[in-house]
């Protein structure tokens, strides 16, 4: 009997984790098999991984075999696709984890582990975009891909309002060459998501109110350097800086929401339906520059209410 309940045991413990892959894999494989909400559904792949985490058990138990199953499929099947595809895995669900499991460990600031998160996808994707393309080409290969992809797909550009060619190719020139600020923004809204579900999960991490919320005071070191390099550097230097840059201003538009909302009081700022109606209105150029100007401001110059900001840890 001992000996069957210590079978039954070692199988829960491995079929835990096995499972929680799985599902994090399906979260993830939404992101290019259901059109449109599929990028929401996507932005789940962590949350099973850190499940484990809440456990007690080691996330990679979850999400190693996963990887070496995407990465040996990449190898059999040599495709561009399918490496970008094991890097988006890498990105989504694996980096948020990862991210969350060193927070357990380090006294960070939310601040401190978003911008941890958001630049360090930042600069996976700026180098995996610079592997492909190479580092002198990158910059003017980027945009080019994206117009060719989106005058390919125009009926999906039409249902974004851009159907007219000339107007379609701007678009997506501008996309194409900020792809790294895209991605880094997509695993900062994982990170986001993932950081208002951690008290469920029982972590202590993320029980502080999003009404205190602070950048990392190291923030503006970014800022600087990315709005110099953007104007001074030539080539591949100028893009990733601008994409640095462009990265530094999204962090900075949370932390300008979390201003306005700390303005709006305890019982407005916290409804669910206010919040969105902020954000909303923040993403509008350009408000979306004022969101993020505040943030910056409030780095230097308290704007906040005092009880938020003392409430805040650094």
């Amino acid at each position: 009997m001992e000996g069957t309940s210590h079978r039954e045991n070692k199988g829960a413990a491995w079929s835990g984790p096995f499972v929680a892959g799985v599902v994090s894999l399906l979260f993830y494989g939404a992101l290019f098999l259901v059109p449109l909400i599929g990028g929401f559904v996507a932005l789940l792949s962590p949350l099973p991984l850190v499940r484990e985490l809440a456990l007690g058990r080691p996330a990679f138990a979850a999400w190693g075999w996963v990887l070496v199953v995407l990465v040996g499929a990449a190898f059999l099947a040599p495709s561009s696709w399918l490496t970008l595809a094991v890097t988006g895995y890498l990105l989504v669900a694996v980096w948020p984890t990862v991210s969350v499991e060193v927070w357990q460990r380090r006294p960070w600031s939310t601040g401190r582990w978003l911008a941890i998160l958001t630049l360090g996808a930042w600069a996976v994707a700026s180098s995996v975009a610079a592997a492909f393309l190479g580092p002198e080409r990158v910059a003017e290969e980027l945009p080019q891909l994206m117009v060719r992809w989106m005058l390919g797909h125009q009926q999906t550009a039409k249902l974004w309002g851009l159907g007219e060619s000339e107007l379609l190719q701007a678009v997506a020139g501008m996309l194409g060459y900020l792809t790294p600020f895209l991605v880094a923004i997509y695993v900062m809204g994982v990170g986001l998501l993932l950081w208002s579900k951690l008290p469920l999960l029982g972590f202590a991490q993320g029980r502080e109110s999003f009404l205190a919320y602070v950048s990392e005071e190291w923030l503006p070191l970014g800022f600087v350097v990315g709005g110099l390099g953007w104007v001074f550097a030539p080539g591949a230097w100028g893009w990733l800086a601008a994409n640095l840059l462009a990265c530094v201003l999204a962090l900075y538009f949370v932390h300008g929401t979390a201003i306005i909302l700390a303005y709006l009081g305890p019982r407005w700022g916290s409804s669910r339906w206010v919040r969105m109606a902020v954000v909303v209105l923040g993403i509008q150029v350009p408000i979306a520059f004022i969101y993020a100007g505040l943030g910056l401001l409030d780095s230097f110059v308290r704007l906040r209410p005092s009880s938020d900001n003392e409430g805040s840890s650094s």
